[in-house]
């Protein structure tokens, strides 16, 4: 991406970085970073905080059962499962993974890709934000003129 730099803005951020991931980095290259993600069964089922929020028997079970699918699912896939929502409900996590474990690899595949997309969007977006790069659509025209030449090659001092 730093090649490609400056972007006029954060959406040509977005699409150089769309056109890398998508059209330009091989599958190998999909697996590292997909791998890169902490998976659910690398921690003892007791540790996470879905399961730490509501104790009880039939919540135990389902955290055993969340445990169990996802070491299925690094099998079957060879690469973590993951899930871009901040909210860790375990019967949404569990439903997912029952979907998910029978689904075929390379359609898990093209959905995690895209997954992490949606995380590579995310963290670009904070980036230019916390730069000062994204601002109101209402500023003037030079403060929209000094955004648009953002060059990551540039160097900080």
């Amino acid at each position: 991406m730093a090649s490609t730099s400056p972007f006029s803005s954060l959406q040509h951020a977005l699409d150089v970085a769309s056109d890398i991931w998508y059209n330009k980095i091989n599958v190998h290259s999909w697996l590292i970073a997909l791998n890169a993600h902490n998976n659910i069964c690398e921690k003892s089922p007791s540790s996470h905080a879905f399961y730490t929020s509501a104790p009880s028997s039939a919540m135990d079970s389902s955290i055993e059962e969340i445990y169990a699918l996802s070491v299925q699912y690094l099998h079957r896939h060879e690469f973590s499962y993951f899930t871009i929502s901040s909210d860790w409900d375990a019967n949404v996590i569990l439903m997912d993974l029952k979907t998910s474990v029978k689904t075929k690899p390379s359609c898990e595949l093209e959905w995690a890709r895209r997954k992490q997309f949606i995380i590579i969007e995310q963290y670009i977006s904070k980036f230019f934000q916390k730069k000062g790069y994204i601002r109101s659509t209402t500023e003037s025209l030079e403060a929209q003129a000094a955004i648009k030449d953002f060059d990551l090659n540039k160097k900080p001092f």
